[in-house]
C-alpha cells in the first residue's frame, strides 16, 4: 500500500490527531465532538433477588434490544436487593451520571420516598420512561360471606377493624390497601404476610380476610380464592366479571411500572438513546405476547410523561403514608 504524504505534518503529529478522531471524531474546523453513546457496556442496577417480575422484563427487555442492535454495547442486569432498595439505587450512584449505570424499579420507589427510607428523593433521579405494568386484585377465600366489594365495605363500616387484611408493612399491598380504605371510609386490621405466597397461605389457612394479589398470581394459583376488584383502570381481558375499583365508585387505581431511571445529572441525549431502544422492545411483537399472557400491559410512556406521573402517584403515597405511619 503506497504512503500519503502529508506536507507540513510531522508522522507524530498525525498518529496524535488520528488518535483523537478515532476515539471522538472530527467536526471541520477541527472541532472535537462528543463520543457515540453508549461508549461502553450498560449496566442495569435492578433492586431485588433475579426472578421476580422486576428483574425478568429487565432482562427480556435487555435481550431485545441486544437481538436487534438497538444499542451498540451490551447489557449487563446487576441485582442489588436489601435496604428497602438503597442498595440498587446507591451502586448506581457511584459510577458516573454518564447514562452507562441505570436503574429498573417499579412504583416501591414512591412508597419507599413516601414512608422517608432509604434517604433519596425524586430529585435525584431522571425518569426515561415506563414499559408497560401491571395491576393487582384484592381478594377473599372463595367460603368468605363477602360476595362483593360494596358487602365488604358495608360490614367494615358498621364493625371497624372487624377483618384481618394480610399485608406486608409498607409494600405495595400494604399502601394499595390502605388507598382503598381510605377512599370508602373503613378500618381494616393488619398481619404481616411479606409475599404472595405468604398471604396465600394465610387467607386460604382462614390467618387472614382479605389479601392483595398480582392477577397472575391469582389466576396461576387462585382458584380457591373469590376477587372482588381489580385495580387497573379498565377490567381484565382475563378476568371479565371483576370490577375495577373505580366502576364501583373509588378513586383508587393502581398500575405498577416497570420504571427505568437514570442519576439525575445524566445528559438528556444519553437517557433519549436509551428511552428509543427501550421503546422499541416494548412494542415487539414477542414482548407484547408475553405481557398479555401474564396479565401485564405492554405500552411506552416517556421520561417527562412518566415523572409527572410518578409525582402525582407520591403525593397520593405520602398522604397514605401520613395515616399509617
Amino acid at each position: 500500500m503506497s504512503k500519503i504524504a502529508m506536507p507540513g505534518v510531522s508522522r507524530r503529529a498525525f498518529t496524535i490527531g488520528a488518535g483523537v478522531a478515532l476515539a471522538g471524531g472530527v467536526l471541520s474546523g477541527g472541532q472535537v465532538m462528543a463520543q457515540t453513546f453508549p461508549s461502553r457496556p450498560i449496566k442495569i442496577c435492578v433492586p431485588f433477588k433475579p426472578g421476580g417480575r422486576t428483574d425478568l422484563v429487565a432482562r427480556m427487555l435487555a435481550e431485545k434490544i441486544k437481538e436487534n442492535d438497538w444499542l451498540p454495547q451490551p447489557i449487563a442486569i446487576v441485582n442489588a436487593d436489601g435496604g428497602a432498595g438503597a442498595n440498587a439505587v446507591n451502586m448506581m450512584k457511584r459510577d458516573p451520571a454518564d447514562g452507562h449505570t441505570i436503574l429498573h424499579w417499579q412504583h416501591q420507589l414512591l412508597i419507599a420516598i413516601a414512608m422517608e427510607l432509604g434517604n433519596f428523593s425524586l430529585d435525584r433521579f431522571k425518569s426515561i420512561g415506563y414499559t408497560g405494568g401491571g395491576s393487582p386484585i384484592w381478594a377473599v377465600h372463595e367460603d368468605s360471606p363477602y360476595q362483593t366489594l360494596d358487602e365488604l365495605t358495608a360490614y367494615l363500616k358498621d364493625n371497624p377493624r372487624g377483618l384481618v387484611e394480610a399485608v406486608g408493612i409498607g409494600t405495595i399491598p400494604h399502601f394499595v390497601g390502605a388507598m382503598l380504605a381510605q377512599s370508602a371510609g373503613f378500618e381494616t386490621r393488619y398481619v404481616t404476610a411479606n409475599s404472595g405466597s405468604d398471604r396465600l397461605r394465610l387467607i386460604l389457612g382462614g390467618n387472614a380476610d382479605i389479601a392483595l394479589f398480582a392477577a397472575s398470581e391469582y389466576l396461576s394459583q387462585g382458584e380457591n380464592l373469590r376477587p372482588l376488584v381489580y385495580f387497573g383502570t379498565e377490567r381484565l381481558a382475563q378476568m371479565p366479571d371483576v370490577p375495577t375499583a373505580t366502576e364501583l365508585g373509588y378513586d383508587v387505581t393502581w398500575a405498577n411500572p416497570n420504571w427505568w431511571l437514570a442519576p439525575a445529572d445524566t445528559p438528556d441525549e444519553h437517557v433519549a438513546a436509551i428511552g428509543a431502544a427501550l421503546e422499541k422492545a416494548i412494542a415487539d411483537p414477542e414482548i407484547v405476547q408475553y405481557f398479555e399472557e401474564n396479565t401485564l400491559e405492554a405500552y411506552w410512556m416517556n421520561g417527562e410523561d412518566s415523572m409527572a406521573d410518578a409525582r402525582q402517584t407520591l403525593e397520593q403515597l405520602k398522604s397514605i403514608a401520613a395515616t399509617i405511619g
